[in-house]
């Protein structure tokens, strides 16, 4: 049966531009939104649940997250290769059992509270604990793009580095996240894919990323890594591939750039660099919480753009603090106004609440390759949608225009204001 909604939308068109309804009609139906438009004269069809006083976005997409990592959220101090040390591996070494499974429901369960309806999410480099948090993922209805984590250097599973010589450990990495992509990738209807996800350049030999490139190529799977945070991290690949040209070209010459892979961070990157990113049709996936965090540096939003790079918004947690994309939309801005004010970028950033609005919305649906129209209200569109009450940050009445509705909820959401979370049309989070 459809659902007929009643309500106030905010959200971009297909080509990219705000729209803003104060009182629209939403028809959902089969999963899909078989209409989006503007009520005429406030008059609506019967049948219809009206909830005036509410807004519809579009399902935001965190492009970049790590579950394990969740309760180290403010862990507090270190830039990113001593804070790893510190506070992730061993959280994420006791990431298995039951453990694995509550952390799992509680972190699907966030987000879906925080908006968020798709997510690409990092695990650990245990399959037995990738393979509940699929299961969990399955249960939580939301669009998951997934994957076991691939170390075979500088691993902190103590027990793999024991149990395996070195030159099996690519081979043993490379089979279980095999295994893991035959049996999740594609299910659930799509709405779970798998993300072979070498770690980054310094936990993998060079055999390993380039046979989880063939691999995720062959099947047509996501791959996911971390690509130039840090300076001290730039200075270590360096070191550890001679032969590389640049950070980018140790990806690039173990095949792991193209059209489903997403690269986090992108913060120390070079002109070539952004080229051979654009090239291959990569995703730069920016996470500015978490850049802030850990000191890491300003993402050159500006020169990315520039490049021609596709460019999606992550969370990061736990390097940043929440899950709340409303916070981390809001600090991209911050952080590229605060460039501009201190030139820190040759071409001067136009930062804006719509382009901070589009990384979360249609750039992370594109990036995580989701059905046509994700990312937007439009008719046909699949219907992931966020019903949030504007009272809860906006004193003000409705906006005049749709750019004004932006900046406020940009500004001034949060999580707050989520009251109802909807994935394929189906609930799977809040009250109606």
């Amino acid at each position: 049966m459809a659902l007929r909604l009643r309500t106030a939308v905010l959200t971009l068109d297909r080509r990219g531009r705000p729209v803003h309804w104060p009182d629209a009609l939403l028809v959902v139906d089969g999963g899909r939104l078989a209409e989006a438009r503007p009520l005429a004269r406030g008059r609506a069809p019967r049948g219809v649940l009206d909830r005036r006083g509410r807004l519809a976005i579009p399902g935001l997409v965190d492009a970049h997250c790590h579950l394990p990592q969740y309760p180290a959220v403010a862990a507090d101090g270190g830039e990113l290769l001593p804070w790893l040390k510190k506070n992730i591996f061993p959280l994420e070494r006791r990431f298995r059992g039951e453990y694995a499974r509550d952390l799992s429901r509680l972190f699907f369960t966030d987000l879906a509270a925080h908006g968020t309806t798709a997510a690409a999410v990092y695990l650990s480099v245990y399959a037995e604990s990738a393979q509940t948090a699929f299961e969990e993922g399955e249960r939580s209805g939301l669009r998951l793009v997934m994957g076991k984590v691939m170390m075979d250097r500088g691993s902190y599973d103590g027990d793999f580095a024991r149990t395996h010589p070195r030159e099996s450990r690519p081979h043993a990495s490379l089979r279980e996240s095999d295994q893991l992509c035959e049996r999740w990738h594609g299910a659930a209807d799509g709405r779970l894919r798998y993300a072979y996800t070498p770690r980054f350049a310094l936990s993998c030999t060079e055999g390993l990323m380039r046979a989880a490139g063939a691999e995720a190529a062959r099947r047509g799977a996501f791959v996911q890594t971390h690509l130039s945070e840090n300076g001290a991290e730039v200075a270590a690949v360096r070191r550890a591939f001679p032969r590389a040209k640049s950070y980018a070209d140790v990806y690039a010459r173990a095949g792991l750039l193209g059209p489903r892979t997403l690269l986090a961070h992108g913060i120390w990157l070079s002109d070539a660099e952004r080229r051979a990113v654009s090239g291959s049709g990569s995703t730069l996936v920016h996470c500015p919480t978490s850049n802030a965090f850990l000191e890491s540096g300003v993402m050159d939003l500006p020169a990315a753009r520039l490049a021609g790079c596709r460019l999606a918004l992550g969370s990061d947690v736990a390097a940043g603090p929440s899950l709340d994309l409303f916070e981390a939309m809001r600090q991209s801005v911050f952080a590229q106004r605060l460039a501009k004010a201190h030139g820190l970028f040759k071409t001067p950033p136009q930062a804006t609440p719509l382009k901070a609005f589009a990384l979360a919305t249609s750039g992370g649906a594109r990036a995580l390759d989701l059905p046509a129209g994700a990312g937007t209200l439009t008719a046909g569109a699949p219907a992931d949608f966020v019903l949030l009450d504007p009272a809860a940050y906006d004193r003000f009445g409705p906006a005049a225009d749709a750019e004004t509705a932006l900046a406020r909820l940009v500004y001034r959401g949060s999580a707050a204001a989520v009251r109802a979370t909807f994935v394929a049309g189906r609930r799977v989070w809040g009250r109606l």
